[in-house]
């Protein structure tokens, strides 16, 4: 009587666990390189990136866990929002969403949500920097395996999500 009880304890712990674990979407990625224009990402996990010249928007989503957005070094509050240049910036877990305007933008996130993406051509090359939401992709390394960050409003899941892909925001 004693296994069997002690057995039913054991399954009314793991269980919750098991449904929660298996529950949970696999985590994606997204790597932006060299972008230049408007990037937006709504997701569930850990970014970093940069801008050489724009202006940058953090905003944590789950303020009641341990993350913060870092701008430049310095943790910030739940809000963060800069322009100028050189900019860094980070939030290494919980959802948050991010605004990037400018050019020389780099991002690397892993987790799940999406990215909208609006590229505005450079005037001498008429480039708009690459992207990619392949988990093996890395667009600083590896160019060759990212696509051309598009010149019209494209929304773009990655990770495990329900959002649609090109949807308009």
């Amino acid at each position: 009587m004693r296994r069997l009880a002690l057995g039913f304890v054991l399954l009314v712990m793991v269980a919750p666990a098991a449904v929660f674990a298996a529950s949970k979407p696999p985590a994606g990625a997204l790597s932006i390189e060299g972008g230049r224009g408007v990037i937006v990402v709504r997701a569930n996990g850990g970014l970093l990136g940069r801008v050489a010249h724009g202006s940058v928007e953090l905003v944590d989503l789950s303020p009641g866990d341990s993350w913060r957005p870092t701008l430049n070094g310095s943790a910030k509050a739940r809000r963060v929002s800069a322009k100028g240049s050189n900019l860094t910036f980070r939030i290494l877990g919980g959802d948050y969403r991010l605004v990037v305007r400018g050019d020389g933008i780099s991002v690397s996130a892993r987790g799940t949500g999406s990215v909208t993406l609006l590229g505005i051509p450079s005037v001498l090359s008429g480039d708009t920097g690459i992207y990619s939401t392949d988990l093996e992709a890395d667009c600083q390394d590896n160019p060759d395996q990212c696509e051309p960050i598009p010149m019209t409003i494209t929304r773009v899941p990655f990770g495990k999500s329900d959002t649609p892909a090109n949807q308009h925001p």
